[in-house]
């Protein structure tokens, strides 16, 4: 597999300022489970660690993003039990034929992941996007998902204009969440947007151990 190089571009540098109101009035109790959890993965594989409350009931929970040299993985732990427990786990890779985008996005002070997923090929395939939280079992929950089946080649005329705009209107709300949401792991080019941005988030914040 092609190895891609990952930079922080100046725009995402500036981005990053203000994710510091992402996180505020997080509660620590559960600060040496998670130390011991971190603990256990090779300290050069960890891109970052976030203190996030993806299960919505007051407590920490843990978004670890790894690396190693054949793939990227992003993982949430909960306590449940007195115990630390993986509820969700994937991971991102630059296959041509679709890959995962992650973001942390707020809404009404809550966090949420924005998992955006281009699955495309030859001007065949489906866009994919999920907005989603976990309850305090780990099941998950979704706020929002859009899905866009996209076929360019086999469409016939008369249907060319309303493919268009479906297109606009996954745009719009692609972009919309965009605007509020922070760079987890993005990826190679978006045949949507046109945009290609190898990023990982990588800067120590306030709410990293």
């Amino acid at each position: 597999m092609k190895k891609t190089k990952f930079k922080l571009p100046i725009f995402i540098s500036i981005l990053l300022l203000g994710l510091g109101c992402f996180f505020v009035g997080r509660k620590n109790g559960h600060c040496d489970f998670f130390k011991d959890i971190l603990s256990r993965y090779p300290e050069e594989n960890i891109a970052v660690n976030l203190i996030v409350d993806l299960t919505h009931d007051g407590n920490d929970d843990l978004l670890v993003i790894s690396q190693d040299a054949l793939e990227i993985t992003l993982e949430v732990y909960t306590i449940t039990d007195g115990k630390p427990v993986v509820i969700y786990k994937d991971s991102a890779s630059d296959n041509h034929a679709g890959w995962r985008w992650y973001y942390l996005t707020v809404v009404d002070d809550k966090d949420y992941i924005l998992q955006y997923t281009p699955e495309i090929w030859n001007g065949i395939g489906n866009y994919h996007l999920e907005v989603f939280s976990f309850d305090q079992k780990g099941q998950k929950e979704i706020l929002e998902t859009q899905k866009l089946p996209y076929d360019s080649i086999h469409i016939s005329e008369d249907k060319k204009l309303d493919l268009l705009n479906k297109t606009e209107n996954f745009k719009v709300i692609y972009e919309k969440w965009l605007a509020c949401s922070t760079p987890l792991i993005t990826i190679g080019s978006d045949p949507f947007t046109g945009h290609s941005v190898n990023y990982i988030l990588k800067e120590k914040l306030p709410n990293t151990y």
